[in-house]
């Protein structure tokens, strides 16, 4: 029992070839360089970017300090920790997406003939050229040259999530107030009711009968 390794290059716009690889091994190197084993051919890759590893009863994949990073099913892996892989995982590394499927019998072996072959193959598709000197030159300037930091496509995991804005609400222009003095509080006329004024008509004339009594009462 293995690992599959199914790879395809997004540095490619038109249908990329899908490239399968097969180890049975407990250590399989994925990079840019050329004892990689599996060997990715753009500056995005760390010349020693990843491997994968035999772990308990199954495998692990390990980021050794890459430059862009590796992610396991869109979420980063912090390098050096292993990450447990499981079957159908999916890598996204250097601008590369891989389908990992672990525990599965092997057919056949990869050679280090195979696994240039398919770097070859790779490059040519994403420089869309098949003049094999140029790739080979192209191949060889890219795995003997250094890193290069790529902004690749961002990962919903790893975007910051911020809350959903606030319908707008429509504002009222606010109604004028009167102007008044510094201290001062702006007030308005009291305004009475007919009943209110009755009444206080009425109180008056009770009052003003009393005092008239009390006159007459004292008067000699």
């Amino acid at each position: 029992m293995g690992v599959r390794i199914t790879v395809q290059s997004l540095w490619t716009e038109l249908n990329p070839s899908t490239f399968v690889y097969e180890f049975a091994q407990s250590r399989i190197v994925i990079g840019r360089s050329r004892s990689a084993d599996v060997q990715l051919p753009h500056a995005a890759v760390s010349a020693m970017h990843a491997s994968i590893r035999e772990q308990d009863a199954g495998y692990a994949l390990v980021d050794e300090g890459s430059t862009n990073g590796t992610r396991v099913n869109e979420i980063r892996v912090v390098p050096g920790r292993p990450k447990v892989l499981r079957k159908h995982d999916l890598l996204d590394l250097g601008g590369y997406r891989l389908s990992i499927d672990v525990g599965v019998p092997v057919s056949r072996t990869m050679s280090a003939r195979l696994t240039s072959d398919f770097a070859r193959r790779m490059l040519a598709e994403q420089l869309a050229v098949k003049d094999t000197e140029r790739v080979d030159a192209e191949l060889n300037s890219i795995q003997s040259g250094p890193d290069e930091r790529v902004d690749l496509l961002p990962i919903p995991n790893e975007a910051v999530s911020e809350p959903p804005p606030s319908p707008q609400r429509q504002s009222r222009p606010s109604r004028p107030r009167p102007s008044a003095p510094d201290g001062e509080t702006p007030t308005e006329p009291v305004r009475l009711l007919r009943s209110e004024l009755a009444v206080y008509a009425l109180a008056a004339l009770v009052v003003t009968a009393s005092i008239i009594a009390m006159t007459l009462l004292m008067g000699p």
